[in-house]
């Protein structure tokens, strides 16, 4: 079998296997998102699970998980190829899914599920392999398709897991999903037979240099502050999430498939928002973009918390989700034009350990201040953090306008 490398493939080639990809990183989401406004009520109904604090166990572990197996997976590509290595995450994965759907009680399902991350962290794999078929200059358009791509998971799959509750014996419906991961498996067997990455295998084991550099980052001021407002910032987004839906039951009497729109109102304005990116957040304007996003956060996120009409409730989590968007394509570019090339890879892995590790504190955030407090309590702790933020970011000074602007990049930070 002739192996073809990146560049020998026409572009309507290296076009259709982005495609292919991209559509199994849809489903790849879709089934890791599909319960994830719902948890709570999941655990209710399902195993008998009244306490929320378990709620931000489970997540707390399963974020664990894939910290210590995503670098376990990249680890591993300076030995075997990705794609090899993905297609065994993907097989590994559908099993795994199949077996949920027969948990006996929720210390199976969390063991199950610690299992099923541990493959799946493999599907960090999809993104460089996407990026490598992309056409030189053209990484930041094909990274813009994968935030795409993520948010509308991520509103499909919510609408899905309502209707998930609904069902009489919910854990039936893994089913469907490890029948969605082998269909991912059989795409990528597809589409990847006979490709073979251009990078050389020495290549791949060269690791000084990039020690190197990120023994450098680490002693960058500027890469540092980065990386707290990433980690503040990241903290207030996913301090909301585990317990937006059974505040809105509660508070406003909504059913929970109205809870769960609301829950996805945001990653709806982030998509509408999506194609303006890039005039908004053009070197000139980034300081002031910035400043206006995490304050209009901050009286978005107390609107929500606050309010007694389901209006206020709407108007707060639209104004939250825009600025959001805002802030987060600020900070990108802010990185991006600081780094370039094999810097701004290592400083980007750098900026998601920060956000990794807003993701496993703000479950036991959240739980802890959804049992003593109230379940509106994340909402305003949130908003408060949005403040913090926006007073390191003053205080840091780390922006000043760059004398060529540099092209905007998106590269998929999390958002959700």
């Amino acid at each position: 079998m002739k192996i073809l490398s990146p560049q020998a493939l026409s572009r309507r080639s290296r076009t259709g296997m982005q495609a292919a990809l991209l559509g199994c990183m849809f489903l790849g989401l879709f089934t890791e998102v599909l319960l994830s406004p719902y948890y709570p009520q999941f655990f209710h109904q399902v195993f008998g699970i009244e306490d929320y604090s378990y709620t931000g166990l489970y997540l707390f572990v399963c974020r664990l998980t894939v910290v210590l197996f995503s670098p376990l997976w990249g680890w591993l590509t300076r030995k075997w190829e990705a794609k090899r290595l993905l297609l065994i995450g993907q097989a590994g994965t559908a099993v795994s899914t199949a077996l949920l759907a027969q948990a006996d009680s929720a210390t199976e399902f969390l063991i199950l599920t610690i299992c099923l991350l541990i493959f799946k962290s493999s599907y960090m794999l999809i993104y460089p392999i996407i990026m490598e078929l992309s056409d030189k200059g053209a990484q930041a358009g094909s990274a813009a398709k994968f935030h795409a791509v993520h948010h509308t998971a991520v509103l499909i799959a919510a609408l899905v897991g309502a209707h998930m509750l609904q069902m009489e014996h919910p854990l039936t419906l893994f089913y469907g999903a490890a029948a969605a991961d082998v269909i991912q498996l059989c795409v990528c067997v597809v589409v990847l037979w006979g490709w073979n990455s251009a990078a050389k295998k020495e290549d791949r084991r060269k690791s000084g240099g990039s020690k190197g550099v990120l023994r450098n980052l680490l002693h960058d001021r500027t890469i540092v502050m980065l990386g707290l407002l990433f980690l503040t910032l990241t903290i207030a987004n996913q301090v909301v999430r585990p317990f937006f839906t059974p505040y809105v039951e509660k508070d406003f009497g909504l059913s929970i498939e109205l809870a769960g729109m609301l829950f996805l109102l945001p990653h709806v304005c982030a998509l509408i928002l999506l194609p303006f990116l890039r005039s908004i957040a053009k070197p000139g304007r980034l300081p002031i973009a910035y400043m206006v996003g995490v304050g209009a956060m901050a009286i978005g996120l107390i609107t929500q918390g606050m309010t007694e009409s389901i209006g206020g409730l709407i108007a707060g989590r639209m104004l939250y989700g825009m600025f959001l968007a805002i802030t987060m394509a600020v900070l990108d570019v802010i990185l991006f034009q600081r780094e370039q090339g094999a810097s701004a890879a290592i400083a980007f892995s750098v900026m998601v350990s920060f956000q990794t590790a807003g993701e496993l504190l703000s479950p036991l955030i959240s739980s802890f201040l959804s049992i003593q407090v109230g379940l509106n309590a994340p909402l305003l702790a949130a908003a408060l953090l949005c403040v913090v933020n926006g007073m390191l970011f003053k205080w840091s000074n780390i922006y000043s306008t760059p004398k060529e602007a540099t092209t905007w990049q998106v590269h998929g930070s999390k958002t959700s």
